[in-house]
């Protein structure tokens, strides 16, 4: 009998316990996937800042009032996604130990945004570019 309950108090001891390793360990991953997101396009930002002062040397010069408009389009989009990228790169916050469902509720949300914010930065760096290289 004895054998009995402590074999069952074990069982219950690793139940409990198995969710928070599962808990931290997919924090753990998913925090990765969010950092090499960003690692991925953060080197890219000295392109956004060459881009956008190109971009601006040319509407400056532009005689055409459509291709003027279309871009400042482009020169807006360029300063959106710095603007997003330093704003992002702010206010993000490493989640504290222990996780709880909040915390794995706000790294997906990060993994959300960051995924947004590299669309946004690779779109914008080549549609400068092919600005560029139309002008």
């Amino acid at each position: 009998m004895k054998n009995y309950f402590w074999s069952c108090l074990l069982m219950i001891g690793f139940s409990c316990s198995t969710p928070a390793v599962e808990e931290n360990t997919n924090i753990n991953a998913i925090e990765k996937v969010v950092m090499d997101i960003h690692d991925d396009v953060m080197p890219r930002m000295g392109e956004v800042v060459f881009l956008t002062d190109a971009i601006d040397s040319l509407i400056k010069v532009e005689k055409d009032t459509t291709k003027r408009y279309e871009l400042s389009l482009i020169h807006e989009a360029l300063l959106k996604s710095d603007k997003d990228m330093m704003h992002w790169m702010r206010s993000y916050e490493t989640p504290k130990e222990p996780y709880d469902s909040n915390a794995i509720n706000y790294i997906n949300n990060q993994k959300e945004k960051v995924s947004k914010l590299r669309v946004l930065i690779l779109k914008s760096i080549l549609d400068g570019k092919t600005a560029l290289q139309n002008h």
